[in-house]
């Protein structure tokens, strides 16, 4: 076997391990609920380039054009979702070794630099949400431009650029990276190729204003400029730790950027342009610190690229015996992370099933409320994801024991669940608008309101608590009865 056929050899099984934990360890949860009900109910894919379909908080029109196609032709299937985070995960691994190829680094550097991006846990916790995809498009075009932009191919840089801007906020550093990538030409000829991303973004930032009706933005707390520091050292320290425990990650993850930055600082004394790597990881986390909360691996995506780059710079003194243990110890961590999240998947779609089930049989008797404790978040718009419910399922409104919980309100509930809305709104406009559907954010923890209260509203509620039972599945038990009677012994006391 040569050389080559070895490499291909090894990365085809790199990417067979990874593509099983894309299609083997997710599942839809979170804010993938919301695009859902997006493709669910959005009259046609082109309707958030020109309308706000996002509450008042972003303009992210091309992932929830591609979230519209897939959620209509997948059935409801997670596996169209997997294969697109697979297929954008496995592009940004492949655009950050050609990227580091253009800029003229050593063929090693430049395919280390790409399997370190494809295999760092955090980047592949970040993949496996659907709804990161925003990040991990914004990320692939963001790449393409540069790549384009560092082969003077401008009119691919130009489009690539545009789609950028058009998937996430985050993508506006363009520029400033574009600057950095080409620091070999005169200034005057920098500038003067970035003036077609500049007024490209100008332009969705003119369309962004007009369809928000404003800048936009999460309503909300934003956290204090040491809190965000911190955050943003935590995320970066855990690109190639994962959800190892903190104490561990954080320690591990400090190490390895530390051993970055001191390689990155000697090389510097005999290489020009050493300090790159890590200049592009900066400038990615810049957009971080205008969000409220900067906690969660998504937002590192784009950074993790100069962090792949600045280590596969520093393993370069050491062979293919170093790099290949790195790359041995990214894919026991990244394993151990998926077998957990496997575990959780698992939990997750049994407690789903089970709360459709229980919202099935009550609505063929005629009930439209319910109160199901699972510790599933948005479950309102989880449970009518499901095309086998009865009819009458989008006049039901089911209720959880996670606060601030998305759900899908029907006009003949409205007065009666006033209440139970967050207040100040999520989202910021007061809810979701997907054709004729109102999504509210139900309120936040500490402010929802009381049992008490709420069966005053809903005096036919029924309540219903899921467990798990020996075997591993999950039933639904109904507690109607013993909530009313507590409620009616607290009632007698007082």
């Amino acid at each position: 076997m040569t050389a080559r056929q070895a490499a291909i050899a090894i990365a085809v099984a790199l990417l067979l391990v990874v593509a099983v934990q894309f299609f083997a360890a997710t599942t839809f949860h979170g804010d993938d609920h919301i695009f859902l009900a997006y493709a669910r109910h959005a009259p046609n894919p082109f309707v958030a380039f020109v309308a706000d379909a996002h509450g008042g908080e972003y303009y992210r029109p091309l992932p929830m054009l591609v979230w519209w196609l897939l959620g209509r032709a997948g059935g409801g299937s997670s596996v169209p979702f997997a294969a697109l985070a697979f297929l954008l995960h496995v592009t940004a691994a492949a655009l950050t070794g050609r990227l580091v190829q253009a800029l003229g680094r050593p063929t090693a550097v430049a395919g280390a630099a790409a399997v370190l991006m494809l295999l760092a846990p955090g980047n592949l916790d970040a993949a496996s949400w659907f709804s990161a995809s925003t990040d991990l498009f914004a990320a692939v075009f963001v790449l393409a431009a540069l790549v384009a932009l560092a082969r003077e191919r401008h009119l691919y840089a130009a489009a690539a650029a545009l789609l950028a801007y058009l998937s996430k906020e985050s993508a506006c550093v363009l520029p400033l990276l574009a600057l950095l990538v080409l620091r070999r030409l005169a200034w005057r000829k920098r500038l003067a190729a970035i003036v077609p991303e500049l007024v490209l973004l100008a332009v969705v930032l003119a369309a962004r204003t007009a369809v928000l009706h404003g800048w936009g933005g999460a309503g909300d707390a934003h956290a204090g400029l040491g809190a965000k520091l911190l955050q943003l050292a935590g995320g970066i320290a855990h690109v190639f730790t994962g959800d190892l425990s903190d104490p561990l990650a954080l320690g591990l993850g400090a190490a390895i950027i530390a051993f970055a930055a001191f390689q990155a600082r000697r090389a510097s004394g005999r290489e020009d342009g050493a300090w790159i790597p890590l200049a592009f990881c900066a400038i990615a986390t810049l957009p971080l610190l205008a969000a409220g909360w900067a906690v969660g691996s998504r937002y590192f995506y784009l950074a993790a690229v100069g962090l792949a780059w600045a280590l596969a710079e520093a393993l370069s003194g050491g062979g293919a015996a170093t790099r290949a243990v790195v790359a041995s110890l990214l894919l026991l961590i990244g394993g151990a992370q998926a077998v957990r999240r496997r575990a959780d998947v698992v939990s997750y779609d049994r407690r789903v099933a089970a709360a459709r089930r229980v919202v099935a049989a009550g609505l063929a008797v005629g009930r439209r409320v319910f109160h199901i404790a699972s510790g599933v978040k948005d479950l309102d718009l989880a449970v009518k994801e499901d095309r086998h419910l009865p009819p009458g399922a989008d006049e039901a409104l089911v209720l959880t024991d996670v606060p601030a919980s998305f759900v899908a309100l029907p006009p003949s509930l409205a007065d009666a669940a006033a209440p139970l809305i967050a207040e100040p709104p999520l989202p910021p406009s007061g809810a979701y608008r997907f054709g004729g559907v109102r999504i509210l954010g139900l309120a936040r923890d500490g402010d929802e309101p009381s049992v008490h209260e709420v069966l005053t509203r809903f005096p036919e509620m029924t309540f219903f608590r899921l467990r798990p039972v020996p075997s591993g599945q999950i039933i639904a038990r109904d507690v109607t009865d013993e909530m009313r009677g507590a409620l009616d012994r607290e009632g007698d006391e007082e």
